[in-house]
């Protein structure tokens, strides 16, 4: 069961039983699928070692840029912080960097 999202404590949140911790490789696309169906609906924390260049894709698949071109792609953003997902979308993660690691966090809204 995932954890339920409540903010107390000026603004803190509980720790959350639906997480993912990955470690990216080059040019590499990691994909997780948010549990349970589109009824379920979910904030989603993402977090980054300090250096890593990703680039996370919400059910699209992203792609990092080369030097001096413009990607305008939809539902993909650079080392994106909070979001609102459902059960069943897709989050992709890539990196141009020899390595970086990702760590995601799930917590239940309610309702």
């Amino acid at each position: 069961m995932t954890t339920m999202y409540n903010s107390n404590f000026d603004g803190t949140s509980p720790f959350s039983d639906t997480t993912a911790n990955m470690a990216l490789a080059t040019g590499a696309v990691l994909t997780f699928t948010v549990p349970g169906t589109d009824k379920n609906k979910y904030q989603a924390t993402f977090s980054y070692n300090a250096t890593s260049n990703v680039f996370v894709g919400y059910n699209a698949t992203p792609v990092s840029p080369l030097a001096g071109v413009i990607d305008s792609d939809s539902n993909v953003e650079f080392r994106p912080k909070k979001h609102y997902v459902k059960g069943g979308d897709v989050l992709s993660f890539i990196t141009p960097d020899a390595s970086a690691y990702v760590g995601l966090s799930l917590l239940a809204i309610p309702g």
